[in-house]
């Protein structure tokens, strides 16, 4: 057989492989994504786990999807097992300062603050000032239980919208425990309650509308 025609055969068999593996990719993402939207993260797992998707994805995105599943199953030794995996990978600065956020707020729901400290001090390099700012005071309230930042986040819920103020709200909630007041501490997570009950009808209002 001619040289050319073989070298031609070739270019074109990579080609249409090319544009099987980014059909499926986007298939099997779409289908992620409607697993997930269902509440079915078993069904993501799976999913992911099947051979053809572990070989479409590359292992970053592969892992982090996962890790989402994960989290949501609430299943924190094998959340554990895929961050350790992606914080060994190479990856991008993006993609890095991603993963860090993410694992470091993973340690400080589980308690592991030493390991939440290894990431903080990465951060501290890598970070954008807004990011670490918000790292470094659920770091000190968390894991040095500190109360110092009462009067501040007090402030920032004027303002605030419903996902940040929810946010606040439960920091504050940790402050005012940590400086023994329970009462504070069970006001504010009493209107991160409303908060979520003002929202839902919204919420239920656009499904119906979709």
């Amino acid at each position: 057989m001619d040289l050319q025609l073989i070298g031609i055969i070739v270019v074109a068999l990579c080609g249409i492989s090319l544009i099987y593996t980014e059909i499926q990719k986007r298939l099997v993402f779409a289908k992620y994504e409607r697993l997930f939207g269902q509440g079915d993260f078993e069904g993501c797992v799976r999913l992911l786990a099947r051979p053809l998707v572990r070989f479409s994805f590359p292992r970053y995105n592969l892992l982090y999807m996962r890790l989402n599943a994960q989290m949501c199953l609430a299943d924190a030794d094998a959340s554990r097992k895929i961050i350790d995996e992606m914080l060994g990978l190479r990856t991008s600065d993006e993609q890095r300062l991603v993963l860090l956020l993410r694992a470091f707020n993973f340690f400080i729901e589980q308690e592991d603050y030493s390991r939440a400290k290894e990431l903080l001090e990465e951060l501290r390099q890598k970070a954008e000032p807004a990011q670490l700012k918000e790292c470094e005071r659920t770091y000190a309230i968390f894991a040095e239980k500190s109360s110092a930042y009462i009067k501040q986040m007090e402030r920032e819920l004027d303002g605030a919208n419903t996902a940040d103020k929810a946010k606040l709200l439960y920091l504050l909630s940790a402050q005012y425990e940590n400086r023994g007041d329970a009462k504070r501490a069970n006001e504010c997570l009493d209107r991160i309650q409303a908060l979520i009950e003002a929202a839902a009808p919204a919420q239920a209002g656009d499904n119906e509308k979709r």
